[in-house]
Order: C-alpha cells, then structure tokens, then sequence
C-alpha cells in the first residue's frame, strides 16, 4: 500500500494567483461580450451594436464594456477578429484539389458563401459598416490569416510558373478586388438579385483565372 505522507511533496493542485484569475475572468468576460455583439450583429445588422444594447443583452453596465474595449472601436475590433475567425473556418473546410483551376473556383466560392451567409461580419470587415472602426496593422494580418489558403496558392502558382505576377501580396490583391467588388456592389442594392450577382461573379472568377493563366502563356 502506497504511503501518501511519505517521500513526495508534489501537490496535486495547480495555483492560480489573485492576478492571474482577474485576468482570466476578464478574458472570459470580454469574450462573452463579443459574442453578444456577434449576435446583435448577424440578428440585426451593424447599426444594432452599441454599447448600450449589447450591455443590455449582457445584462451589465456600459461602464463595465467601456472599461474592457475602451470606445466602440476597440468592440468593432474585436468583432473584426471573430469574422476573421469564422471566414477561416470557411476556407479550412475546403479539400486541396491538384488542379489549380479548381482549388482556385472553390477558394473563390468560399468567398462569396462567406460574403453572402455572414453579411453583417463581411460588411462590417470589408464594407465600412462601422465608421468608427478603421483597420490597423493588427487587424490586417487577421485578415491574412484568414486568406491563408489563397495566398498559399498563389504562392505554389508563382513557384511553378503559371503565373507571372511575383509579388504574391500584389497577386492576392489583383485576385480579391474583383472578387469582393462584386459582392460589395449586390449587398450595396447595386445589382438586382443574388442570382444575377451569382452569375456576374461566376463570370468574374473565370476571367480572373484566364487573366492570371494567359498572364503566364504570355509571359
């Protein structure tokens, strides 16, 4: 039989400080506030959060939000983050294909199910929803992050010589604009009907896979 008073000081507890659980307790409240707002956000759209409705729903005071995220910018930034967070979630669920063409189509399809299923986050990281908000340095990289994939494709692509353009950076850039254009415009009101902005973007995604591919034919 073991003696458990002998030889051992080992505890069997781990200590966490005064310290340590307030900033723990703060993490877990600033988390909780988030995804308060993230649903104001996808329930009702960007002009529904404010500090004073997502307090509301947290059933605490708006000092208590003030004091976490500072100005509702420091809110939008963190929301900025979430919706960069469900967009790579997006991506990561998509297979590797062998085919460049193909992976690209998917990638790009991603895209517009993200833009159209999470308007709220989409205009809100992209569409300027939130004037208060402006991406920063930080905030851009989340956004990298989450296009991951696409610039790891654009990368191979340049590798292997089907496509020109060296800067990967440049090239993601070249492929995102039109891309996000043509979501930007049908969540504007600009154009009709989803479908009619499916087709456009259909339309849109081959030409940039003929651009950048006869880009390296002629090359």
């Amino acid at each position: 039989m073991k003696d458990h008073n002998s030889g051992s000081t080992e505890s069997a507890h781990t200590v966490t400080t005064f310290q340590q659980a307030r900033l723990q307790h703060s993490d877990n409240l600033r988390q909780n506030i988030v995804h308060a707002a993230a649903a104001l956000l996808q329930e009702h759209g960007p002009e529904a959060v404010t500090v004073r409705r997502v307090a509301e729903r947290m059933e605490c005071s708006t000092k208590i939000i003030y004091n976490l995220f500072g100005k509702k910018e420091g809110l939008a930034k963190h929301l900025y983050f979430e919706g960069c967070s469900l967009m790579a979630q997006y991506f990561e669920a998509i297979p590797r294909q062998a085919s460049f063409e193909q992976y690209f189509r998917d990638l790009a399809y991603v895209y517009w199910d993200f833009g159209i299923s999470q308007s709220s986050f989409y205009q809100l990281m992209f569409g300027g929803s939130f004037s208060e908000f402006k991406p920063d340095g930080e905030t851009l990289q989340g956004t990298a992050t989450a296009l991951k994939q696409v610039s790891a494709l654009v990368e191979i692509a340049i590798e292997q010589g089907m496509i020109q353009v060296q800067d990967p950076l440049l090239a993601v850039r070249m492929i995102w604009a039109p891309l996000h254009g043509v979501i930007h415009l049908y969540l504007g009101g600009h154009i009709e009907s989803e479908e009619a902005a499916r087709t456009l973007y259909d339309h849109t995604v081959s030409m940039v896979i003929h651009s950048l591919l006869s880009t390296s034919a002629n090359g």
